[in-house]
C-alpha cells in the first residue's frame, strides 16, 4: 500500500520590509488611481481598502514616537489610523511632493498632533493657548540648546515673535495639562494636597443670621435677656434660673416661651 505524497503547507507571505523615505514609492501609482476615481465608481471601495492596508505599518511606526504618558498605545494608534485614512482620502498627486511619504507622513503626524492637544489637557483651555503650547514646547528645546539653560519669558517671546505677557498665559494655561493629584504627599512630609483643603463649614451661611440675632437679643429687657442667655448658653435648668432670677419656675416658663416666641416672630419677618 503506497501512502499519497505529503504536500507542503504553504508558508503565509510575509510582507516585505519598509523602510525609508522611499519605501512606499510602489504604492503611488494607486493612490494616484484612488485619487482619479469618482466617488462612485464600484472599484473604489476595493481600492481604497488595500491602499490603506498597505500604509498601516507606516502609520504604526509615527504612533510609537508620541506613546506615552495618559494615552494608551491603542488610543495613539487609532488617531495616526484616522489621520492615515483622511490623508489617503484628499491625496492630490498633482500637489503632493517627495513621494507618498512627503504627503501623509505630515498629515499622520498632524492628527497625533491635534488629538493629543485635545485629549491631555485636565481642563478646558482655549484653542489658540493649546496652538501656542506646541510652539512653546519647540522654542523652549531650541532656545535650551542655543543657551545652556532653561530660557526666561522674554527670550521665549523674542522666539515666537509673541509679546511676554502672551508666553506667561501659555505657561500658566500648560500647568493644567497634568492635574495633581489630590492623595500626592507634599514636600518633606507634609500633609497630602486633600489634607490641607478646608471642607465645607456650614457656619458660615448661619453667620448673618447669628449676627441679626444678636442684635435683636442685646434689644431685649434685662430680664428676659438674662433668662434667655442662662438657659441656653449657661446651660442651666429651669429651677436653677428661677433660684438665680428670684421668681417661680412657672414664671421662668412663661417668660421663656414669650421671649422665644417674639425673636422667632421677627426673624421670620
Amino acid at each position: 500500500m503506497h501512502s499519497s505524497p505529503t504536500v507542503p503547507t504553504p508558508r503565509p507571505r510575509v510582507p516585505r520590509r519598509r523602510e525609508g523615505p522611499r519605501a512606499y514609492d510602489d504604492l503611488e501609482p494607486d493612490l494616484r488611481r484612488l485619487a482619479g476615481m469618482g466617488a462612485d465608481d464600484p472599484a473604489r471601495a476595493a481600492l481604497r481598502d488595500h491602499v490603506i492596508c498597505a500604509f498601516l505599518p507606516m502609520a504604526r511606526n509615527v504612533s510609537r514616537r508620541y506613546v506615552g504618558g495618559a494615552h494608551s498605545a491603542d488610543d495613539i494608534e487609532q488617531a495616526a489610523t484616522l489621520g492615515l485614512i483622511r490623508a489617503i482620502d484628499r491625496y492630490d498627486p498633482d500637489a503632493a511632493t517627495g513621494g507618498p511619504l512627503g504627503f501623509l507622513v505630515p498629515s499622520v503626524r498632524g492628527e497625533l498632533l491635534r488629538y493629543l492637544r485635545d485629549h491631555s489637557w485636565a481642563l478646558r483651555v482655549p484653542r489658540d493657548l493649546k496652538d501656542r503650547s506646541v510652539g512653546l514646547n519647540r522654542a523652549t528645546g531650541v532656545l535650551t540648546q542655543r543657551l545652556g539653560r532653561a530660557p526666561r519669558p522674554s527670550e521665549l517671546a523674542e522666539e515666537m515673535d509673541i509679546s511676554t505677557e502672551e508666553v506667561v498665559d501659555v505657561l500658566g494655561a500648560m500647568e493644567t495639562h497634568h492635574p495633581v493629584s489630590l492623595d500626592e504627599p507634599g514636600p518633606d512630609g507634609e500633609p497630602s494636597l486633600g489634607e490641607r483643603i478646608g471642607g465645607d463649614d456650614r457656619d458660615v451661611e448661619t453667620a448673618s443670621l447669628r449676627t441679626e440675632m444678636r442684635e435683636r437679643i442685646d434689644r431685649l429687657p434685662e430680664r428676659e435677656r438674662r433668662i434667655l442667655l442662662l438657659r441656653f448658653y449657661g446651660n442651666k435648668t429651669q429651677s436653677e434660673i428661677a433660684d438665680e432670677v428670684g421668681v417661680s419656675q412657672m414664671h421662668v416658663s412663661r417668660l421663656l416661651s414669650r421671649t422665644v416666641a417674639r425673636l422667632r416672630d421677627e426673624m421670620d419677618g
